[in-house]
């Protein structure tokens, strides 16, 4: 069985120079980049501010009580823009007093020097328009400016519930104005929050779209020897399922991660602007909170690592045995199958369950802390609210800043597995493009269209695909323009080795292959292969329709793709479907049959018009009832241009000009099909063979 942990390789959580290696993908969309960065500042700020927005409208509009001192000693106070020196005494909100030491406000309280007593300031044209209040407060005027009235906070106690809103109708216009900024502040944050995850995420499409196009690009390039050395569902792999956790990684992690960690900072700093003291107690609480953090983190990695195995044993048993069920069913172990399978899927169920206890322990115990918290927050703010060091405004602010902390704890706990599989992920895709393996594409000699005669030479040229398992041995042939040369051999004699070098899917292990007199390696691979094109023994055909098929993305005119249907005996068949060219062909033409799709593929030959045409055992795989019409296709596209036909098949390679055998990657016999049968050698032995076993064929 293949060994697909390898495909699941699970590396510690953050690492930075696969971020570093995004990071470089991305810079190019710099812009979203900024964007998101600004809209994240500005949905943290809005965060901030609605707690603090709370505790302005309590503490400034609705309970504005103030307090009193004299000027001398006004200093030692912090500056408010909207304290009143009236009669002598100084009046600031009550709310500053949580700045100064209880020891030092006792003592001004004894000196006289600080007053206590919760006081208001009314503004003279309250008094002025409604007499009814004047008149009902007029004993309790303490002092006055002639602009501001100071009254004690308890005297609006006998006023009317009317009254007091006259009274207080600064307050309450306060109250009014902070509702809309409040809802300004909120869509704010909404549309800093939507701009962030939004453009987080476009980046991360176009990240992604980008190293899929590498990724493809780097495939397309690699050589014959990386490709066969790589599962296809792996490279699908890569391209797909391991780009996405890319884009959970922008869109999860890093669009969370950076909106959660930036709110826990803000969170912690608005609170100790605040109120020092509360913020200090809060923080103590939390403390706990970055311990069971980080033994969760710990524990979900390895339930991470258990849940990521388990689910690669459950595909790697599927992809085994639904390939080969066919063997399962004719030696009845089905039952055996659907046991092992059984086992595998009891692994991914516990091990799924073991990550779901753990997190289903962390959120409780993260609940449990804050309220923990909230709860120290209203039992410490309370005793402190007795002791006037701190507001309500201040203290309703905390509560809510609690909760706003403890959210981002529990999202970037969770996140962590997303990280840790988004970094693995990443690693892969990288270490597929770390992964070159190119044929060199170093040329300079270019050519025109036309310009190739085709006169090949091997000049002494070795191959081997392993060290010391040689398949060319010193081969030495010299192919004229316009000559048919037909190679033929045993199984593993080197036939397709020559024509795979020729084409430069691989390159000589020693020796020199010239076209045209040049190197080979002296000329750029995309010239190269167009005037050297190979049909292969295993026909390729598109999931696309029969003309694009054939002209491969060239623009060619409908009369040529006809011709060369015709000559090579296609087109009647196409002709008779309902659709003609724009038929649309299943993956690998498996709607044709072996013999169509051998014809189609020589018809794409002739459009193209290659100076240079291989045939890599092309007429292998056809009935004896098409050979008649496959002969005539080959002497179609081999006519007047230098081919090179590897055959089994030899009844259709017998009008060739020269027939090359080879034997243990050496030429053992050169010559035409009548010298080399009678030479009475290899070649006329696989010859006998090969109609001694057609003419035993029943009929």
């Amino acid at each position: 069985m293949i060994d697909h942990q390898q495909d699941e390789k699970i590396i510690s959580g953050y690492n930075p120079r696969i971020v570093r290696r995004l990071a470089a993908f991305a810079r190019p969309y710099w812009v979203f980049i900024i964007g998101a960065m600004v809209s994240l500042v500005v949905a943290t700020v809005g965060e901030m501010l609605i707690p603090v927005m709370i505790q302005r409208t309590v503490d400034h509009a609705v309970l504005d009580y103030r307090v009193a001192i004299l000027p001398a000693e006004a200093d030692r106070f912090p500056q408010s823009p909207d304290q009143a020196t009236i009669d002598g005494r100084v009046y600031f909100r009550e709310e500053l007093l949580s700045h100064v030491s209880r020891e030092e406000r006792r003592t001004l309280t004894t000196e006289g020097v600080l007053d206590t007593t919760r006081y208001l300031l009314i503004d003279q044209a309250v008094f002025s328009d409604h007499p009814d209040v004047a008149a009902a407060l007029s004993s309790d005027v303490l002092a006055t400016d002639g602009n501001t009235i100071v009254i004690p906070a308890d005297a609006q106690k006998k006023l009317s519930q009317d009254q007091r809103l006259r009274l207080r109708r600064d307050g309450v216009a306060e109250v009014k104005r902070n509702s809309l900024l409040f809802l300004v502040i909120i869509f704010g944050a909404l549309l800093g929050s939507f701009g962030q995850v939004y453009l987080t995420a476009y980046t991360g499409q176009l990240v992604m779209k980008r190293l899929r196009l590498s990724l493809f690009n780097h495939t397309i390039h690699q050589s014959p020897s990386f490709l066969g050395n790589q599962a296809v569902g792996r490279l699908v792999t890569r391209v797909t399922n391991d780009v996405e956790t890319i884009n959970e990684f922008f869109s999860s992690v890093l669009s969370q991660l950076a909106r959660n960690v930036g709110l826990m900072i803000a969170v912690i700093v608005t609170m100790f602007s605040l109120n020092s003291r509360l913020a200090g107690i809060v923080l103590l609480t939390m403390l706990p909170v970055v311990v069971v953090t980080e033994i969760f983190r710990r524990i979900a990695r390895e339930t991470f690592r258990k849940v990521r195995r388990a689910v690669s044993a459950v595909n790697a048993y599927l992809s085994e045995y639904i390939s080969g069920m066919s063997v399962v069913q004719l030696f009845v172990q089905q039952n055996r199958s659907r046991r092992d399978f059984r086992q595998r899927g009891d692994d991914l169920l516990k091990a799924n369950l073991s990550e779901m206890y753990v997190f289903a322990v962390f959120r409780p115990i993260v609940d449990f802390m804050s309220t923990l918290s909230t709860a120290a927050v209203i039992m410490v703010g309370a005793y402190l609210m007795n002791l006037e060091l701190v507001s309500i405004g201040v203290l309703i602010a905390f509560t809510n800043l609690i909760r706003r902390f403890y959210m981002p704890v529990m999202n970037i706990s969770e996140q962590f597995t997303v990280l840790q599989s988004a970094m693995a992920g990443s690693e892969r895709v990288f270490s597929l493009l770390d992964d070159e393996q190119r044929i060199p594409d170093k040329g300079t000699h270019h050519v025109d269209n036309g310009s190739v005669k085709g006169a090949i030479s091997f000049d002494n040229v070795s191959f081997s695909y392993k060290k010391d398992e040689p398949v060319l041995r010193g081969l030495t042939l010299d192919v004229s323009p316009g000559e048919m040369v037909a190679i033929v051999g045993y199984t593993g004699a080197g036939k397709t080795t020559i024509i795979n070098l020729l084409t430069r899917l691989w390159d000589v292990t020693d020796g020199t292959i010239y076209l045209d007199g040049v190197d080979l390696r002296a000329y750029p691979l995309k010239e190269l292969r167009r005037g050297v094109q190979q049909i292969q023994q295993d026909v390729f055909l598109f999931n696309d329709t029969i003309r694009n098929n054939l002209t491969l993305g060239q623009v060619i005119p409908d009369e040529r793709i006809w011709d060369a249907c015709r000559t090579v005996q296609i087109a009647d068949f196409i002709e008779g479907l309902e659709k003609g060219l724009d038929t649309q062909l299943q993956e690998r033409g498996a709607n044709l049959s072996a013999g169509q799709q051998q014809l189609i593929s020589f018809a794409r030959v002739l459009l193209h018009d290659p100076p240079v045409l291989i045939l890599d055992e092309a007429t292998s795989s056809i009935d004896s009832e098409t050979e008649q019409k496959l002969q005539h296709a080959v002497e179609a596209v081999t006519g007047g241009r230098t081919s090179i036909v590897v055959a089994h098949r030899l009844s259709t390679i017998q009008h060739a000009d020269r027939i090359i055998v080879m034997s243990q990657g050496k030429m053992v016999e050169s010559g035409d099909h009548t010298s080399l049968l009678q030479k009475k050698g290899m070649y006329a032995t696989l010859h006998r063979l090969q109609y001694a076993q057609r003419d035993s064929l029943p009929e």
